[in-house]
């Protein structure tokens, strides 16, 4: 089973945990439950660019198939778009909250999910975001915005190598008597 580093900043309270796919896919469905209007495409810092592709419909993940598929739509076009990528090269997954003030309602939690993809070769990456096109009045300046607050963060983690282990504390109790 595929494992990976989510980061999480919410408000500024940072954290990093094991993330497995199934539990990708809830975050996921929630937000596609939670707004018929999300925006899907795909940031990059270092060219400075946000390219949108239109709005989310669908996330299909088969590990069995190696595959990751984003379904989408374009703004008035009733045709459906796929964005594949390899589920193996699933590297991070990323969550932000952060409450804003909004110009027309004022103060309002507003969340942005990022999944990143590496590929193994050329080790180049590719980050493709998720917000609610209707939560705030500028959900683009919030994706690019709340991309540099967590984009460092589980890149020093790796769950695939160190793993967890459990140990049994009645066996070293006499120590500390």
């Amino acid at each position: 089973m595929k494992v990976f580093a989510h980061g999480c900043n919410i408000n500024f309270q940072e954290s990093v945990r094991e993330m497995f796919v199934p539990d990708l896919k809830r975050l996921f469905e929630k937000a596609l439950a939670e707004s018929d209007q999300l925006l899907f495409g795909k940031i990059d810092l270092e060219k400075q660019e946000i390219i949108v592709y239109g709005r989310l419909k669908e996330i299909v993940f088969s590990e069995g198939k190696n595959d990751f598929v984003f379904t989408y739509q374009l703004q008035n076009c009733p045709e459906n778009k796929e964005e594949r990528q390899k589920l193996e090269e699933l590297y991070l997954s990323h969550e932000a909250c952060f409450d804003i003030v909004d110009e027309k309602r004022g103060t309002i939690p507003y969340r942005v999910l990022y999944v990143t993809f590496m590929n193994e070769n050329s080790g180049d990456e590719t980050t493709y975001f998720v917000a609610d096109e209707r939560g705030g009045s500028q959900p683009l300046a919030c994706v690019a915005e709340f991309w540099q607050q967590v984009y460092e963060l589980g890149r020093d983690i790796d769950f695939e190598m160190f793993g967890c282990t459990a140990h049994d504390l009645n066996r070293y109790s006499n120590r500390f008597e």
